[in-house]
């Protein structure tokens, strides 16, 4: 039974990562209906930003955090500025593949720069571990799950109370409803731009605290782009639900199959419960059902 409690804890702590990076994803589609794969290179970068600050610039952890968001915001409304605005009024397939050539891109990118080795911060940070309900808990993933919980809160309130975020909403139900109120749709693509790209950062500063920057780190932006799905590209709070469910899944699943059929459990738990969950609710958990009159 602790063995279970133990499985079930660590894998909320993961869930609550994933769930970090497909907020950043969920909040594209929510206001541009356009899925985005780049953001696992946002988050990348976003990462390796942190460390240069931190390790090789020598600078203080809050000094790190606030330099690391600034150069994602930046990235953020670059991508946005020159790859995706030409694209608006085009078909949304075309803007989908934009931001995988986008990926594609900045992968080339973060390879040069890391010359295929792998890079870490952890020894600048408290390391260790905890006991909590007769459970082992990593202060790395403690910490990670924390900034999680945070930035969901700090989401929420950013969209119920301030006029940039009640803009965004409104732009989510209807670009042409939201312009003829007076909002500017195109800034509007802008911030949600740099916002997600912000929300990706502290995402993968987060992951890059439990494990280290090397070249799969990108690539969890499917894993994101998964929990997105299942829990609703509309949905933030699906998005919480959908991360925290694929976590204790995989950690769970993994600790109990994984001896019997020899490993790689974890790596496919993701994929089955997109399909068992899409075959069921195609919306996602808690997704928007769109019913359109012809």
């Amino acid at each position: 039974m602790n063995e279970l409690v133990q499985l079930i804890v660590l894998g909320l702590m993961e869930g609550g990562l994933y769930a970090m990076v497909a907020a950043a994803i969920v909040l594209v589609f929510k206001s541009t209906h356009v899925v985005s794969l780049a953001h696992g290179q946002l988050m990348a970068f976003g990462a390796l930003a942190f460390w240069f600050v931190l390790v090789k610039l020598d600078m203080p952890v809050p000094v790190a955090v606030i330099l690391a968001l600034a150069f994602s915001a930046m990235l953020g409304w670059t991508t946005e500025r020159f790859a995706m605005r030409p694209l608006i009024g085009q078909p949304l397939f075309a803007a989908f593949l934009t931001t995988f050539a986008v990926f594609l891109m900045m992968d080339g990118i973060f390879q040069l720069m890391l010359k295929g080795e792998s890079v870490s911060f952890a020894a600048h940070l408290p390391k260790g571990n905890v006991m909590m309900m007769g459970v082992s808990l990593p202060i790395t993933q403690l910490v990670s799950f924390g900034s999680c919980l945070v930035l969901f809160l700090g989401l929420a309130l950013f969209f119920r109370y301030t006029k940039v975020g009640l803009g965004m909403r409104a732009t989510a139900e209807d670009h042409q409803l939201a312009q003829s109120t007076g909002i500017t749709v195109r800034s509007i693509f802008s911030h949600i731009w740099v916002l997600s790209a912000v929300v990706a950062t502290i995402g993968g500063v987060s992951l890059a605290n439990v494990m280290d920057i090397y070249y799969p780190l990108p690539y969890l932006g499917i894993k994101g782009l998964i929990v997105a799905l299942v829990g609703g590209l509309e949905s933030l709070t699906g998005a919480l639900l959908a991360g925290l469910l694929l976590g204790i899944l995989e950690n769970v699943s993994a600790g109990y199959l994984d001896p019997v059929v020899g490993g790689g459990v974890k790596e496919v738990a993701a994929y089955v419960l997109l399909l068992l969950v899409l075959l069921i609710k195609p919306y996602g958990l808690l997704g928007l059902v769109r019913i359109e009159r012809i």
